[in-house]
């Protein structure tokens, strides 16, 4: 007997997910290159985040198509390279940038202000620049380490993109699929962290929501699965 399909989650009618979504707009353009084998991932989290927020627009494939100027600032690749800026700590890695003379007296003047307990302005994240570079959109790859390596030597112009990172995320709680080292956050989690330092009114409380009941059917499955070898 075949199984009946939810219309708007895909998933089967046992496991749909509709009851517990609850949408929200996109503070910001996020494209995600998703690999075409990742894409029939049942664990995925890709689907999750089309559901909680539409706005975000997928792609899948490996040959990728360079995404329209953006009127207000550039994209950003969210990739965890030499040169990433750390939306956590606000810092590029020492090995890749060289700070001029003037921007080291300019830290120097701010440390001297708060010790003497004058305010300085403080500028959004968002607006932070790098070489003139500021943050407009969000490009984000989808696929296991391998597969997102693969999408970076096929697309060369992904590397000429400023790069983002992050150092301080909560702790994943997507226990169904791990990354090298057991570490390694799922893209729903990734796009909600970065979603929330960019612009704090972004939640990531419904998704974190929604991928916990994923997760829960996943491992409600596995454990009511016969046991091979058992006696």
């Amino acid at each position: 007997m075949s199984r009946t399909y939810c219309c708007s989650c895909q998933l089967p009618q046992a496991a749909c997910l509709c009851a517990y979504v609850r949408p929200q707009p996109c503070p910001m353009p996020v494209i995600i290159y998703q690999h075409p084998l990742e894409a029939k991932h049942a664990k995925s989290t890709v689907p999750l985040l089309r559901l909680s927020v539409p706005d975000i627009r997928v792609e899948v494939a490996e040959t990728l198509t360079p995404p329209p100027t953006l009127a207000d600032g550039d994209w950003w690749l969210l990739y965890p390279d030499a040169a990433a800026l750390d939306i956590d700590t606000q810092q590029h890695s020492l090995l890749a940038v060289k700070r001029s003379a003037s921007e080291l007296a300019a830290d120097k003047l701010s440390a001297a202000k708060l010790s003497t307990g004058m305010q300085t302005e403080t500028m959004p994240l968002t607006a932070m620049q790098t070489n003139n570079r500021q943050i407009g959109g969000l490009i984000v790859l989808d696929g296991t380490w391998r597969k997102t390596r693969l999408l970076l030597h096929l697309n060369p112009w992904l590397k000429a993109l400023p790069t983002l990172s992050f150092s301080q995320a909560p702790a994943s709680a997507y226990a169904i699929r791990k990354g090298p080292g057991g570490q390694a956050l799922s893209t729903l989690e990734s796009v909600c962290h970065v979603l929330h330092k960019l612009h704090p009114e972004f939640s990531p409380a419904p998704l974190l929501a929604l991928l916990q009941v994923r997760v829960g059917q996943f491992q409600a499955h596995k454990g009511s699965a016969p046991q091979t070898g058992a006696k």
